[in-house]
């Protein structure tokens, strides 16, 4: 029968806050914590389904970081100090001879943090220095600087996970053994943390101004989606570590900046799009809205246009011709003219298509003119 191993401890936890009892310094807690390891050793080696071991070492990972908690919200007494140190090395022994079941995304108690950031101190000094004397931009060494001080941030507004520690850990490590000395140490830092998978909010925005300062280098908009392009096809040619994170609460870096590479490139091509557009000049024309609608529609009923899509046709004139008065005509304002031509409206168009047709018989069909124009003489003579 599975049970709670820990329960012994959280009640005399319990009796302790509430009254004076000294309970728990009478536990050999050495033996105590000793039974509780050969419990577990018992569990995993009996018939206990895989499912119900995952959620009884969960169970008890979360347990164990209750107490620890607590203990880090009391007083430090010699005891409390001594069963904070058996908790701990409860997790160190579930981790380490049972890590098919331990839960790696929990949140790590305060006193697992703590402990940790004392193991790895002398290793932050010596990063911290480094990056202090390193070839590489300012404000790639202040993002990393920044992450840097945030580990030491023992709060509850940021409290990190099994997971997240050990990755910490391993940036540092890892960080110690780069070559931040030569020309290149920029790239050399910044190909290792996207590899790693940083995705640290100060170094994703480091990422995105450092594109955005060498796109200023281009002037037209076509090279700049072309550098796009190819900052974004480098970005998803760079491995992964799988399964290591920064936060898992974020996306990959991967992600985050493939998909804002992808928004930038969307923005780009659509301001090309409306440049395109204002550089095609409109044809101004010494007629009204109405007079232009009162033509569309002869044009129109004598099928002079190869498609029956009245709106089509009102979005190609308002968007390649000006009127007398108007710069910008709406396919509304021409669709209302259309419909409603009045008499005078009708009257000056017959009268410019009347020129009109003066002036195709004048300029092609000359003897018909002259001819017009004999008998008009003979007529009046008369």
């Amino acid at each position: 029968m599975l049970k709670n191993e820990l329960k012994d401890i959280e009640e005399i936890l319990i009796e302790q806050e509430y009254s004076d009892s000294t309970r728990i310094a009478q536990i050999n807690l050495e033996t105590h914590f000793g039974q509780i390891c050969k419990a577990w050793e018992a569990v995993i080696f009996s018939n206990t389904p895989e499912d119900t071991l995952v959620r009884y070492f969960h169970y008890h990972l979360d347990i164990i970081s209750t107490i620890s908690n607590t203990l880090s919200n009391s007083h430090d007494s010699e005891t409390n100090v001594l069963l904070q140190n058996e908790l701990l090395a409860l997790i160190d022994h579930l981790r380490k001879y049972h890590f098919n079941y331990f839960n790696e995304d929990a949140i790590a108690p305060i006193a697992y943090h703590q402990r940790s950031i004392e193991q790895w101190s002398e290793d932050v000094r010596l990063l911290k220095s480094k990056l202090k004397k390193a070839q590489i931009s300012a404000e790639l060494k202040t993002s990393v600087c920044k992450w840097v001080e945030e580990l030491n941030e023992i709060n509850y507004s940021r409290r990190y996970s099994f997971r997240e520690i050990s990755y910490s850990k391993y940036i540092i490590e890892q960080m110690l053994l780069i070559d931040i000395f030569s020309d290149k140490a920029d790239n050399n830092l910044i190909s290792f943390l996207s590899s790693a998978n940083f995705n640290h909010l100060a170094f994703l925005v480091y990422r995105q101004n450092k594109i955005r300062q060498e796109l200023e280098a281009f002037i037209c908009l076509d090279d700049k989606i072309n550098y796009l392009h190819h900052q974004k096809a480098t970005v998803a040619s760079v491995p992964e570590v799988k399964h290591v994170v920064y936060n898992i609460s974020w996306p990959s870096l991967k992600i985050m900046l493939g998909d804002w590479l992808q928004e930038e490139i969307l923005l780009t091509e659509k301001s090309l799009s409306k440049r395109s557009e204002v550089a095609i000049p409109k044809i101004p024309l010494k007629m009204s809205v109405a007079h232009l609608s009162c033509l569309i529609r002869l044009l129109y009923e004598e099928s002079v246009f190869a498609t029956q899509n009245l709106q089509f046709i009102f979005k190609g004139f308002a968007g390649h011709y000006q009127s007398k008065r108007q710069a910008v005509i709406s396919p509304g304002s021409l669709s209302k003219e259309f419909y409603s031509i009045d008499q005078h409206t009708a009257a000056r168009v017959r009268d410019l298509l009347q020129r009109m047709v003066q002036r195709i018989n004048r300029n092609f069909f000359p003897m018909a003119v002259a001819i017009n124009a004999t008998v008009l003489s003979y007529l009046s003579t008369r």
